[in-house]
């Protein structure tokens, strides 16, 4: 569970949430689906013909999408709560790879484990919804 959250909170915080969405949205709307190799025969005499509706169609119905947007909007709606203190400290902590508790300790002059404790805070709430 907590490498899952964190994976997630990773991905949103350093803008690579965002990214995949739009990699998402981008792969749909560039897939012509499976190739008609039925060459010859008779015509479709009951084919319709609305590209825009069925692109739309397929960009509702992706669960890959489905799932990417509505954990982004877990995570904003929920982030939104807390003291902006917290929002800042998570934040900074989950934006970069390399930033460790000892930095984020320094940057906003706290204690590690006050840092370490706000988190968990944060994660163990948002870890029931995600």
């Amino acid at each position: 569970m907590a490498d899952r959250i964190d994976s997630i909170w990773r991905d949103y915080f350093s803008g690579r949430l965002d990214l995949k969405i739009k990699q998402r949205e981008y792969e749909i709307r560039n897939d012509r689906g499976p190739t008609d190799e039925n060459i010859g025969g008779g015509k479709a005499l009951n084919k319709h013909n609305r590209p825009v509706e069925d692109m739309r169609i397929r960009i509702d119905e992706d669960r890959c999408l489905k799932r990417l947007m509505n954990q982004k909007e877990d995570i904003e709606r929920w982030i939104a709560t807390f003291e902006s203190d917290k929002q800042k400290v998570v934040r900074y902590y989950y934006a970069s790879n390399s930033v460790t508790w000892v930095k984020v300790a320094q940057q906003f002059h706290i204690s590690e484990r006050t840092a370490q404790a706000w988190r968990f805070e944060i994660k163990h709430i948002l870890g029931a919804v995600l």
